[in-house]
């Protein structure tokens, strides 16, 4: 529970949802018709629906007369304009409690069976998960769990990495390695191809028999002309796979270092500007692969 500036608390939204509103915000600056995950999280906390998702999980039953439910749906009759503007569902005044849970539950892609067993002499109606549903969204939460887990892992990595590799640029040749802070207000999309970072390899001038051997200290061969052609070499190859779709080029992308990739969409732009254009007009947040 956290308290605004007049005394009244409420519960933020988790971190997870928060960071996918922040991220959809910057990735699509100009557009003003976002999702609103927080907005639709505190809703459904607001209808108590988590409590029930949580006794449903674990294979409770109902029968729709219980304080909960009967409060959830209370709670969605008096407020249904607000469920039908965050939600988007419609709430009837005339349905039972159990038919407006089911709603509830069917937009995040879970449904109920039910059972009618004898009790003192009548039929009751028992209403629970159905299990297939709930095995499926198990198997939904776990990869996605997986797959957070995996980009941090991989950001960690990337970030080790890159702290090498200026270590070993300074120690070397007395530079800093500037990487992505280069790009970070001038992608290359919206303007020219900008100046190579000081940690990249450069010509050195010519002498007066036209050979460039200034009997200085030799380059690392991945620091040379072998650094550029290995950038020329999967700059082709991002060419190529922009026919098959957009995430062939970011898998093709994601095994290369930073340095590499910037290296490889400067070359993609330079020798291919049409086909890039198609490409960053498929994903506008291609800068977010060069990190």
């Amino acid at each position: 529970m956290v308290a605004d500036d007049q005394g009244r608390e409420f519960v933020p939204p988790p971190t997870i949802v928060a960071e996918r509103d922040k991220s959809e915000r910057e990735r699509l600056a100009i557009c003003t018709d976002w999702s609103n995950h927080s907005t639709a999280w505190l809703m459904r906390h607001r209808l108590g629906l988590r409590a029930v998702l949580l006794d449903l999980m674990t294979g409770v039953e109902i029968k729709g007369d219980e304080a909960m439910i009967q409060a959830l749906a209370e709670f969605s009759k008096r407020n249904a304009s607000h469920v039908k503007g965050i939600l988007n569902l419609t709430i009837p005044l005339s349905e039972s409690p159990v038919w407006i849970l089911g709603q509830f539950l069917w937009q995040l892609g879970l449904s109920t069976e039910s059972r009618r067993p004898f009790l003192d002499g009548q039929r009751v109606r028992y209403y629970r998960l159905n299990t297939l549903d709930v095995e499926f969204i198990q198997k939904v939460l776990d990869y996605r769990l997986h797959q957070r887990e995996d980009r941090e892992s991989k950001r960690h990595q990337e970030q080790e990495l890159q702290a090498a590799y200026a270590a070993r640029m300074q120690s070397q040749y007395g530079v800093e390695q500037r990487g992505n802070d280069l790009y970070k207000n001038s992608p290359l999309h919206l303007c020219s191809p900008a100046p190579m970072p000081s940690s990249w390899p450069s010509t050195p001038p010519l002498n007066e028999d036209g050979s460039n051997n200034w009997e200085g200290m030799d380059t690392e061969p991945e620091l040379s002309d072998s650094w550029w052609e290995r950038v020329k070499y999967y700059a082709r190859l991002a060419i190529e796979r922009v026919e098959d779709g957009v995430d062939k080029v970011k898998e093709l992308l994601s095994t290369l270092t930073s340095d590499e990739r910037w290296g490889v969409m400067l070359e993609f732009e330079d020798i291919e500007p049409e086909k890039f254009g198609q490409l960053i007009a498929k994903a506008p947040d291609w800068v977010e692969w060069m990190a």
